[in-house]
């Protein structure tokens, strides 16, 4: 397995990743309820990989895990009580169904806090939509506070009660 940043020629294979887990969110008893061409979308994806860190893990040339680490605080977030201002935002983070049980979340997450304290950041934040167990304890495991529960809302699912989680550098 290998974790990089993602380059522009990554993008097809990014975008039929997130295709498959919006596809598996149907069986899944936890999923974060996205929406391709909503969020994600192929243009938003591209402008991610422009504009932030869009880093992947690949086994055999295949994607199979992806997370965006975006540049300051989510417009959504900032009337929460957060500890830093110089933050990054971990968004789409997400292990293909058929990869997950061996560990990749948690060295993703490792990639993250690394790509994150070589650009300087204080902390990462995130949020995790309610009811996303699996999900609040990963995170928890990996260092992560939870911070508060807030009404964010979403491009594709409107108003929605999410756990607010912060990661200190």
């Amino acid at each position: 397995m290998e974790i990089r940043i993602a380059k522009l020629q990554d993008l097809d294979q990014i975008c039929e990743f997130y295709q498959q887990v919006c596809l598996d969110q149907k069986s899944d008893e936890y999923s974060p309820d996205w929406h391709w061409g909503i969020y994600p979308s192929k243009e938003g994806l591209k402008q991610q990989i422009k504009n932030a860190i869009v880093i992947i893990a690949t086994d055999n040339d295949k994607v199979i895990s992806v997370g965006v680490l975006t540049k300051g605080e989510d417009p959504n977030y900032q009337h929460l009580n957060w500890n830093h201002d110089n933050v990054t935002v971990l968004h789409l983070f997400a292990v293909a169904k058929s990869s997950r049980g061996q560990g990749i979340a948690e060295k993703m997450l490792v990639a993250f806090d690394d790509y994150a304290k070589t650009d300087g950041y204080k902390s990462i934040h995130l949020d995790v939509m309610k009811g996303n167990v699996p999900a609040e304890k990963l995170y928890r495991k990996h260092g992560y506070r939870f911070v508060e529960e807030a009404t964010i809302h979403y491009e594709d699912d409107g108003d929605t009660q999410a756990m607010m989680y912060e990661k200190e550098m």
